[in-house]
């Protein structure tokens, strides 16, 4: 899969330099910009699959865990992302305990609570809330991040994490994505010796992720 997704990269590379010199030839139009577009979604697409390829090749033999300030990645993630909720007329807010460190590799805590906001986000109701909790109790590092999602009762929320699921046809595939995104925060999870779980209650989706020092 990693081979395939590289080799995917360079026709894509080159549809995408062809369509930019179309434009600037003949101007812009609604099928270059559809073609751009695409080209966007099928690069993310070839990332996903090359990092999720990777993941499943990975143990956490191969990994370096150091002291890692997971209070700092949360509050920098949530504020990358703030601005974003605002353009769509969502909230953002955080409650994270200071200076809440754990044994981890930095990299990969901090996408996995970028994928998480980041799904949080998008997923987010229309004047919508998300909020991103970090908390320590006793020596169990808990991250919760939730958004109102008002249309969720009947989803399956067990098959959250299978690759390419995508529960909820009625949005758009540019908001619904291609279901990589958490299939990858599980297998982020799993390499950096976490749980993590989904429900959804009273409108709200809640993904928690646990980790024991």
């Amino acid at each position: 899969m990693t081979n395939a997704g590289h080799e995917l990269k360079t026709p894509i590379a080159i549809i995408s330099a062809n369509t930019e010199a179309i434009e600037l030839i003949n101007g812009k139009n609604q099928w270059t910009e559809n073609i751009l577009k695409q080209i966007q979604r099928l690069s993310k697409l070839i990332n996903e699959l090359i990092t999720l390829s990777k993941m499943s090749e990975y143990s956490t033999e191969n990994l370096c865990f150091t002291s890692t300030n997971f209070s700092e990645i949360t509050i920098e993630v949530a504020k990358s992302f703030q601005q974003m909720a605002t353009d769509q007329e969502k909230s953002l807010k955080y409650q994270v305990k200071p200076d809440v460190s754990i044994l981890s590799e930095y990299k990969y805590l901090y996408e996995l609570v970028n994928i998480l906001i980041d799904n949080a986000v998008k997923y987010c109701d229309d004047k919508g809330l998300v909020e991103v909790k970090l908390s320590q109790s006793k020596k169990t590092v808990t991250l919760s991040v939730t958004n109102d999602y008002i249309d969720g009762k009947n989803i399956d929320y067990s098959r959250f994490f299978e690759r390419f699921y995508r529960e909820d046809t009625s949005h758009s595939s540019e908001k619904a994505g291609y279901g990589i995104g958490l299939s990858i925060a599980e297998e982020l999870v799993k390499l950096l010796k976490g749980t993590i779980k989904v429900s959804y209650n009273k409108g709200k989706i809640t993904f928690i992720v646990k980790f024991t020092n």
